[in-house]
Protein backbone atom coordinates (compact mmCIF):
# COMPACT_ATOMS: atom_id res chain seq x y z
CA UNK A 1 0.00 0.00 0.00
CA UNK A 2 1.91 3.53 -0.87
CA UNK A 3 2.16 6.04 1.93
CA UNK A 4 0.53 8.81 0.94
CA UNK A 5 0.83 10.61 4.17
CA UNK A 6 4.10 13.83 4.82
CA UNK A 7 6.30 12.68 7.32
CA UNK A 8 5.56 15.57 9.84
CA UNK A 9 9.26 16.87 10.77
CA UNK A 10 9.19 17.21 14.65
CA UNK A 11 12.86 18.28 14.96
CA UNK A 12 13.59 20.68 12.49
CA UNK A 13 11.88 24.60 12.07
CA UNK A 14 8.04 24.05 11.90
CA UNK A 15 6.04 26.24 9.24
CA UNK A 16 4.42 29.31 10.52
CA UNK A 17 1.68 28.54 12.87
CA UNK A 18 1.60 24.72 12.02
CA UNK A 19 2.56 22.56 14.94
CA UNK A 20 2.26 18.70 15.51
CA UNK A 21 1.48 17.34 19.14
CA UNK A 22 1.24 13.66 20.43
CA UNK A 23 0.24 12.19 23.44
CA UNK A 24 -3.43 11.25 25.13
CA UNK A 25 -3.29 14.27 27.30
CA UNK A 26 -2.04 17.25 24.82
CA UNK A 27 -4.63 15.73 21.76
CA UNK A 28 -7.40 15.02 24.24
CA UNK A 29 -6.77 18.68 25.70
CA UNK A 30 -6.62 20.18 22.40
CA UNK A 31 -9.62 18.60 20.72
CA UNK A 32 -11.72 19.91 23.64
CA UNK A 33 -9.78 23.10 23.24
CA UNK A 34 -12.07 24.57 19.56
CA UNK A 35 -9.27 27.20 19.86
CA UNK A 36 -7.36 25.81 17.03
CA UNK A 37 -8.03 23.95 13.84
CA UNK A 38 -7.12 20.51 13.14
CA UNK A 39 -5.74 19.07 10.37
CA UNK A 40 -5.34 15.83 10.94
CA UNK A 41 -5.48 13.70 13.71
CA UNK A 42 -2.91 10.48 13.23
CA UNK A 43 -3.92 7.04 15.23
CA UNK A 44 -2.30 4.12 15.29
CA UNK A 45 -4.53 1.05 14.98
CA UNK A 46 -5.33 -1.12 18.50
CA UNK A 47 -2.73 1.54 20.20
CA UNK A 48 -3.24 2.75 24.09
CA UNK A 49 -4.91 5.58 22.11
CA UNK A 50 -7.10 3.74 19.92
CA UNK A 51 -8.59 1.96 23.41
CA UNK A 52 -8.80 5.14 25.22
CA UNK A 53 -13.09 5.90 25.51
CA UNK A 54 -12.12 9.54 25.03
CA UNK A 55 -10.17 9.32 22.06
CA UNK A 56 -12.89 6.77 20.40
CA UNK A 57 -15.53 9.28 21.07
CA UNK A 58 -13.13 11.88 19.51
CA UNK A 59 -12.67 9.87 16.41
CA UNK A 60 -16.62 9.40 15.53
CA UNK A 61 -16.71 12.84 16.28
CA UNK A 62 -14.07 13.83 13.74
CA UNK A 63 -14.23 11.38 11.51
CA UNK A 64 -13.34 13.24 8.17
CA UNK A 65 -9.88 14.25 9.87
CA UNK A 66 -8.88 11.26 11.35
CA UNK A 67 -6.52 9.04 10.09
CA UNK A 68 -5.96 5.38 11.18
CA UNK A 69 -3.26 4.13 10.31
CA UNK A 70 -1.96 0.27 10.91
CA UNK A 71 1.77 -0.21 12.85
CA UNK A 72 3.84 -0.23 9.66
CA UNK A 73 2.57 3.11 8.41
CA UNK A 74 2.37 5.01 11.70
CA UNK A 75 5.93 3.53 12.24
CA UNK A 76 7.18 5.17 9.34
CA UNK A 77 5.42 8.49 10.33
CA UNK A 78 6.15 8.67 13.79
CA UNK A 79 8.53 5.95 14.89
CA UNK A 80 10.73 8.35 16.66
CA UNK A 81 7.93 9.61 19.43
CA UNK A 82 6.56 8.29 22.31
CA UNK A 83 3.22 9.37 20.80
CA UNK A 84 0.75 6.87 22.99
CA UNK A 85 -0.43 6.10 19.57
CA UNK A 86 -1.96 9.84 18.66
CA UNK A 87 -0.49 12.70 16.82
CA UNK A 88 -2.05 15.61 16.07
CA UNK A 89 -1.43 18.41 13.07
CA UNK A 90 -2.51 21.57 13.76
CA UNK A 91 -2.63 25.44 13.39
CA UNK A 92 -3.61 28.47 15.14
CA UNK A 93 -1.54 31.71 16.37
CA UNK A 94 -0.38 30.84 19.50
CA UNK A 95 1.33 33.85 19.96
CA UNK A 96 -0.91 36.79 20.06
CA UNK A 97 -0.37 40.77 20.31
CA UNK A 98 -0.61 42.13 24.06
CA UNK A 99 -3.71 43.38 25.23
CA UNK A 100 -4.21 47.05 26.94
CA UNK A 101 -4.11 47.07 30.72
CA UNK A 102 -4.42 50.29 31.11
CA UNK A 103 -7.84 50.05 32.78
CA UNK A 104 -7.10 46.10 34.37
CA UNK A 105 -7.11 46.75 38.34
CA UNK A 106 -6.17 44.57 40.95
CA UNK A 107 -3.62 41.43 40.97
CA UNK A 108 -2.11 41.37 37.28
CA UNK A 109 1.04 39.58 36.71
CA UNK A 110 3.00 39.18 33.07
CA UNK A 111 6.09 37.23 32.88
CA UNK A 112 8.45 38.38 30.57
CA UNK A 113 11.02 36.41 28.97
CA UNK A 114 15.18 37.66 28.19
CA UNK A 115 17.31 35.50 26.20
CA UNK A 116 15.19 31.94 26.50
CA UNK A 117 16.51 29.76 24.17
CA UNK A 118 16.26 26.49 25.64
CA UNK A 119 12.05 24.85 23.82
CA UNK A 120 12.57 22.50 27.35
CA UNK A 121 12.84 25.75 29.31
CA UNK A 122 10.37 27.74 27.56
CA UNK A 123 7.61 24.53 27.46
CA UNK A 124 8.23 24.02 31.30
CA UNK A 125 7.74 27.96 31.65
CA UNK A 126 4.27 28.10 29.94
CA UNK A 127 3.31 24.76 32.18
CA UNK A 128 4.51 26.43 35.43
CA UNK A 129 3.22 29.56 34.84
CA UNK A 130 -0.36 28.43 33.81
CA UNK A 131 -0.51 26.11 37.29
CA UNK A 132 0.16 29.30 39.36
CA UNK A 133 -2.56 31.28 36.94
CA UNK A 134 -0.46 34.51 36.08
CA UNK A 135 -2.07 36.49 32.92
CA UNK A 136 0.35 35.67 30.71
CA UNK A 137 4.03 35.39 29.50
CA UNK A 138 5.80 38.17 27.15
CA UNK A 139 8.15 35.94 24.30
CA UNK A 140 10.54 38.66 22.76
CA UNK A 141 10.69 38.39 18.65
CA UNK A 142 14.50 38.20 19.25
CA UNK A 143 16.51 36.66 21.51
CA UNK A 144 14.15 33.92 21.99
CA UNK A 145 13.12 30.53 20.97
CA UNK A 146 9.66 31.03 19.95
CA UNK A 147 7.38 28.21 20.00
CA UNK A 148 8.32 25.31 18.38
CA UNK A 149 6.60 21.78 18.45
CA UNK A 150 8.87 20.68 21.44
CA UNK A 151 7.68 23.64 23.19
CA UNK A 152 4.24 23.22 23.25
CA UNK A 153 4.89 19.15 23.61
CA UNK A 154 6.98 19.69 26.84
CA UNK A 155 4.00 22.47 28.13
CA UNK A 156 1.58 19.41 28.41
CA UNK A 157 -0.67 21.14 27.01
CA UNK A 158 -0.78 24.09 29.09
CA UNK A 159 0.07 26.92 26.37
CA UNK A 160 -4.00 25.75 24.95
CA UNK A 161 -4.98 27.82 28.60
CA UNK A 162 -2.26 30.30 29.04
CA UNK A 163 -1.38 33.51 27.05
CA UNK A 164 1.49 33.90 25.16
CA UNK A 165 2.12 37.29 24.09
CA UNK A 166 4.93 38.40 21.41
CA UNK A 167 6.94 41.47 21.45
CA UNK A 168 9.07 43.41 18.97
CA UNK A 169 10.70 46.08 20.89
CA UNK A 170 10.99 44.82 24.94
CA UNK A 171 12.53 48.08 26.39
CA UNK A 172 9.24 50.05 24.62
CA UNK A 173 7.31 47.62 25.85
CA UNK A 174 8.15 48.01 29.58
CA UNK A 175 7.57 51.69 29.63
CA UNK A 176 4.39 51.58 28.00
CA UNK A 177 3.21 48.74 30.82
CA UNK A 178 4.88 51.07 33.73
CA UNK A 179 2.76 54.03 32.60
CA UNK A 180 -0.51 50.94 32.87
CA UNK A 181 0.86 50.55 36.16
CA UNK A 182 3.02 48.16 36.48
CA UNK A 183 5.55 47.31 38.49
CA UNK A 184 8.96 45.45 37.36
CA UNK A 185 10.88 42.79 38.91
CA UNK A 186 13.91 41.30 37.26
CA UNK A 187 14.96 37.81 38.60
CA UNK A 188 18.88 37.99 39.05
CA UNK A 189 22.34 37.90 41.18
CA UNK A 190 23.35 41.17 41.94
CA UNK A 191 24.46 42.95 45.29
CA UNK A 192 21.45 45.37 45.43
CA UNK A 193 19.25 42.09 44.51
CA UNK A 194 16.17 41.30 47.50
CA UNK A 195 15.80 37.56 48.24
CA UNK A 196 12.93 36.67 46.63
CA UNK A 197 10.22 36.18 49.34
CA UNK A 198 11.57 39.78 50.81
CA UNK A 199 9.79 41.33 47.47
CA UNK A 200 5.82 41.96 47.19
CA UNK A 201 4.18 40.54 44.51
CA UNK A 202 1.08 42.23 44.98
CA UNK A 203 -0.90 44.26 42.72
CA UNK A 204 0.24 44.85 38.94
CA UNK A 205 3.71 43.39 38.13
CA UNK A 206 6.02 42.27 35.27
CA UNK A 207 9.08 39.45 36.33
CA UNK A 208 11.28 39.37 34.14
CA UNK A 209 14.01 36.18 34.21
CA UNK A 210 16.87 35.50 32.16
CA UNK A 211 18.83 32.83 30.72
CA UNK A 212 20.86 30.98 33.08
CA UNK A 213 24.07 31.55 31.55
CA UNK A 214 23.85 35.27 30.63
CA UNK A 215 20.90 36.69 33.31
CA UNK A 216 18.82 39.45 32.07
CA UNK A 217 20.21 42.32 29.80
CA UNK A 218 21.10 45.52 31.28
CA UNK A 219 18.88 47.50 29.21
CA UNK A 220 16.06 45.57 30.83
CA UNK A 221 17.75 45.59 34.43
CA UNK A 222 17.67 49.48 34.08
CA UNK A 223 13.88 49.48 33.75
CA UNK A 224 13.45 47.60 36.54
CA UNK A 225 11.87 48.93 39.77
CA UNK A 226 13.20 45.86 41.89
CA UNK A 227 15.78 42.96 42.00
CA UNK A 228 14.80 39.56 43.20
CA UNK A 229 17.73 37.18 43.85
CA UNK A 230 17.22 33.21 44.77
CA UNK A 231 20.40 32.37 47.10
CA UNK A 232 22.19 29.18 46.49
CA UNK A 233 23.26 27.10 49.09
CA UNK A 234 25.05 24.28 47.32
CA UNK A 235 28.26 24.41 44.84
CA UNK A 236 26.68 25.25 41.41
CA UNK A 237 25.61 28.93 41.48
CA UNK A 238 22.90 28.45 39.15
CA UNK A 239 19.42 27.44 39.52
CA UNK A 240 17.62 26.38 36.51
CA UNK A 241 15.37 28.98 34.56
CA UNK A 242 12.07 27.03 35.18
CA UNK A 243 12.63 26.30 38.53
CA UNK A 244 13.29 29.76 39.66
CA UNK A 245 10.04 30.67 37.71
CA UNK A 246 8.58 28.39 39.95
CA UNK A 247 10.29 29.32 43.15
CA UNK A 248 8.86 33.16 42.18
CA UNK A 249 5.14 32.45 41.37
CA UNK A 250 4.40 30.31 43.91
CA UNK A 251 5.61 32.92 46.21
CA UNK A 252 3.64 35.78 44.90
CA UNK A 253 0.31 33.07 44.82
CA UNK A 254 1.63 32.87 48.47
CA UNK A 255 1.67 36.37 49.53
CA UNK A 256 -1.37 36.23 47.66
CA UNK A 257 -3.65 33.97 49.38
CA UNK A 258 -2.56 35.58 53.30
Amino acid sequence: MKNKFKRPKFSKKETKNNYFIHGLNNSISLIKSDKYEIINIFILENSLAWKNNKIQKLINENKKICKILNKELFSKEFDEYRTQGIVINFKGRILIDLPDFSKTIGNQCLLLLDRITDPQNLGQIIRTSECAGINGIIVPDRHSVGVTNTVIQVSQGAFINQSLYSCGNVHQLLIKLKKQGFWVIGVENSIEAQKWYDIDYKGKVVIIVGSEGKGIRKLLLDNCDFISTIPMKGKINSLNVSAAVSAILFERNRQLEK
